[in-house]
């Protein structure tokens, strides 16, 4: 898909979670939207993905965002499900490359204007706020687990290549030499070592 062009653009992009779901909706309001405005006919993309996952549609709008594009949504959510930090993440990447984000359901545009700035800088607190009580959540629960007498970490004496143990035998009929078994394992050759001699795996 080739959405880059000299001229400002809108791009609408249509987010569902499966092949099941009906993006056409999110397709009609942005339509009704952009021609109750004069916004002109939005290039549609319409993209499936789930959770918070890769957006690989999104992705290409976004690399392709020059000076004066508009990049409209339905909602916001339809954007990202990873929360306010990524939504932050994504509304700044509009901005910098000169565009505004604009949610078709609220009218709401972001933008380098002052509100726009101003949605911004309440996203960013918003995504600092989330992140520190994330934090205090985690904290927290260490904390009454280490009460509790829950002792934390790896169970003393257990490897993380313990669960690795088939895939080293497998390196090792293959006679691939230590070093490079250390590296597909994302471990150190000490640490590949230390596990042999105290396996006693030769």
């Amino acid at each position: 898909m080739n959405i880059s062009t000299s001229k400002p653009k809108v791009i609408g992009y249509c987010r569902i979670s499966t092949d099941k779901q009906d993006a056409e909706r999110q397709v009609g309001e942005i339509l009704s939207y952009c021609e109750k405005e004069g916004l002109g006919a939005p290039t549609i993309v319409r993209e499936t993905a789930s959770g918070a996952g890769d957006r690989p549609e999104l992705e290409k709008v976004l690399a392709g965002l020059q000076e004066g594009d508009t990049l409209a949504v339905w909602e916001l959510s339809r954007l990202t499900r990873g929360g306010v930090a990524a939504l932050f993440t994504i509304a700044e990447r509009v901005r910098k490359a000169g565009g505004r984000l604009l949610e078709t359901k609220s009218g709401t545009v972001i933008d380098s204007s002052v509100a726009g700035e101003a949605y911004v800088f309440a996203l960013g607190l918003a995504a600092r706020i989330e992140r520190d009580m994330i934090s205090d959540r985690t904290k927290s629960a260490l904390k009454a687990r280490k009460a509790a007498g829950v002792k934390l970490g790896r169970p003393e004496g257990k490897s993380k290549l313990d669960e690795k143990r088939e895939e080293i035998e497998r390196y090792q009929k293959l006679g691939i030499n230590k070093s490079a078994t250390a590296k597909l394992l994302g471990c150190s050759r000490s640490a590949y070592l230390h596990w042999l001699t105290k396996e006693n795996v030769k």
